[in-house]
């Protein structure tokens, strides 16, 4: 390991993701604006202030893999609304990495009276997440007691990721179509059926 000038042991300069993920968060805005920030845990909470839509909260989660190390873009939010009797899971599926087109949507915990919800619920939450780019992960949860559909969301957009081929991190973009695939997400939500 190289030494600097003072003789201690050289180290990579730490480099924060809160840039792309404030730049992430901004493609919200409008209708939503920035409520809170907080640099060290790496979170910003959206607020819309004419209160139509819940907030939503952005945040980055590290992975670190033998090849590859990124902060993933985790989106969340609180749904109110009507449901299923009882608490459920939407878990979403996708065929490869460039097959959101052809993409699935299925109760992973299936609650009583969920399939005239998936039914109502399907093609608006799938067109939606059409629109997100490079999804790792998307489970809509429903949580009877609270009245409430719970979205949580990760994707390498608005990330910063550095691996095998890239030793520096580079920031992947979040563009405004993503944004407007998760509102689409929470107005599905909020009006299911209708």
């Amino acid at each position: 390991m190289q030494r600097n000038q003072s003789g201690s042991k050289w180290r990579r300069p730490p480099v924060s993701s809160f840039g792309p993920l404030r730049e992430a968060a901004e493609r919200f805005c409008p209708p939503y604006e920035v409520h809170e920030e907080s640099k060290g845990a790496l979170r910003i909470k959206l607020r819309d202030p004419s209160r139509k839509r819940p907030d939503l909260t952005l945040s980055h989660r590290h992975v670190r893999r033998l090849f590859l190390r990124a902060n993933y873009t985790r989106i969340t939010c609180n749904v109110p609304g009507d449901g299923p009797e009882s608490d459920g899971e939407l878990a979403f599926r996708f065929l490869g990495w460039f097959s959101r087109q052809r993409g699935s949507v299925s109760w992973k915990k299936r609650p009583s009276g969920g399939d005239e919800w998936l039914r109502r619920l399907r093609t608006p939450l799938l067109d939606a997440v059409r629109n997100i780019e490079a999804v790792q992960s998307a489970h809509v949860l429903w949580l009877a007691n609270r009245r409430v559909w719970r979205i949580e969301l990760e994707t390498l957009s608005g990330s910063m990721m550095s691996g095998i081929t890239a030793f520096l991190p580079i920031a992947v973009p979040f563009d405004p179509k993503e944004a407007g695939g998760v509102l689409a997400m929470v107005d599905a939500l909020l009006a299911p059926g209708s």
